[in-house]
């Protein structure tokens, strides 16, 4: 997979989940359903029987049914969507991320839309953004529809964020041989 921890690509995000819970979840059993760590809080939550907090949004989706289905049984969820809004050394910038079944766009401060095709380019090494526009434009309605954000605030996020200062690198001493 591309990349690593902190990257927008598979490599950075695409982590194993193991959950253990007798008598629910058969030992052994595999998913392929995509979830997140928002989906941590539900999930519990469901499970203790204690309803979530009415006084806010809840991003996540509790994974109940689908670990005691077997994994066979979908979210239901139309979309992921990761924000990392923030620099990380000097080669990770901003970005937004949206992922709706095997399709995932990626938006990076100062460069062109990303768009691959998961099933068929695990390794994201064919950007499909410049000859499918048009699934781009369906991928970014669809962060649009649920967030209400997507082109005008991580697009300008994106956009508008301050490069962080470089810190110099300091001159190597001279040893007192004058080497």
């Amino acid at each position: 997979l591309r990349s690593g921890k902190g990257y927008p690509y598979e490599g950075g995000i695409r982590e194993p989940l193991l959950v253990r819970w007798p008598g629910v979840i058969r030992p052994g059993g595999t998913s392929a359903e995509p979830v997140t760590s928002v989906d941590y809080f539900p999930t519990p939550c469901e499970a203790a029987g204690v309803p979530l907090p009415a006084d806010r949004a809840i991003d996540g989706l509790s994974l109940v049914r689908h670990l005691g289905s077997g994994g066979t049984q979908p979210l239901g969820r139309e979309a992921i969507f990761w924000h990392f809004p923030h620099y990380r050394g000097t080669d990770v910038v901003p970005y937004s991320i949206v992922r709706a079944g095997d399709w995932k766009l990626v938006a990076s401060k100062g460069d062109p839309w990303e768009l691959y095709d998961l099933a068929a380019d695990r390794a994201e090494q064919h950007n499909l953004a410049p000859q499918m526009t048009d699934k781009v434009q369906d991928l970014e309605r669809v962060w649009q529809r649920q967030t209400d954000s997507f082109t005008e605030l991580a697009r300008k996020t994106l956009a508008d964020q301050p490069q962080p200062k470089r810190a110099t690198q300091p001159k190597p001493k001279k040893a007192k041989d004058g080497t």
